[in-house]
C-alpha cells in the first residue's frame, strides 16, 4: 500500500514538473485547457501600469477602464472612480 502511495506521488511530481518544463519551453502562461482569448495577450516583457487619478491604484493598461476626460485618455481601475473622476472634471 505505501508502494502505491509513493508511485502515485512521483507520478504527480513528474507530472507537475513536465508541464511546468513544458510551459517555459513553449512561453505559454495559461495551461492547454484554458480557452483562447480569456485573457488579454501581454507581451514576454509584461504590460505597462497606469495608475488610476482618482483613488491612486495601479492596474494593468489591458484591464483598466479607459476615458477621454478633458481631452486626454485617463485609466481607472473601476467604472466607480471614472465616474467620480467625471464628476469633479
Amino acid at each position: 500500500m505505501i508502494r502505491l502511495l509513493l508511485l502515485l506521488l512521483l507520478f504527480f511530481l513528474g507530472y507537475t514538473l513536465f508541464q511546468a518544463v513544458f510551459r517555459l519551453l513553449t512561453g505559454r502562461s495559461q495551461p492547454p485547457s484554458a480557452p483562447r482569448g480569456s485573457r488579454s495577450p501581454k507581451s514576454r516583457e509584461g504590460e505597462e501600469m497606469v495608475q488610476d487619478p482618482q483613488c491612486g491604484t495601479f492596474v494593468p493598461r489591458g484591464d483598466a477602464v479607459s476615458a477621454v476626460v478633458g481631452g486626454k485618455r485617463r485609466y481607472f481601475c473601476s467604472t466607480a472612480c471614472r465616474d467620480a473622476y467625471a464628476g469633479k472634471s
